[in-house]
């Protein structure tokens, strides 16, 4: 009993302290960037939902223009993965409380 306790925090303080790591498998540190992509949902006609977890309850304007940043080097990033030369954002939206996410929904050609 007491071996499984053990292990039970051992695991818990492991997934707490490692840093998080994006759709394409790279480190993320947040002090430097304040969201990251954790999902990309394909939808039809070249659209895409980018999904992206982070620190959320900060609204200063140096974190709004490092969430833009990192936004645009994923949008950047999928243009050169996929071949499209132009993209719109349609839709942004945070939500959630527990776990926050902020979703982006794109239209590329």
């Amino acid at each position: 009993m007491n071996l499984i306790l053990i292990f039970f925090f051992i695991s818990i303080l492991t997934t707490n302290c490692t840093a998080p790591i994006d759709y394409y498998g790279n480190k993320i540190n947040l002090n430097e960037e304040n969201i990251y992509l954790s999902e990309l949902r394909d939808q039809k006609d070249d659209k895409f939902i980018l999904v992206f977890k982070g620190n959320f309850n900060r609204v200063s304007e140096s974190d709004m223009a490092k969430r833009e940043v990192t936004l645009n080097r994923y949008i950047k990033l999928i243009e050169e993965f996929y071949g499209f030369t132009k993209s719109e954002i349609i839709f942004e939206e945070a939500f959630g409380v527990i776990s926050p996410r902020y979703y982006v929904t794109i239209q590329f050609e």
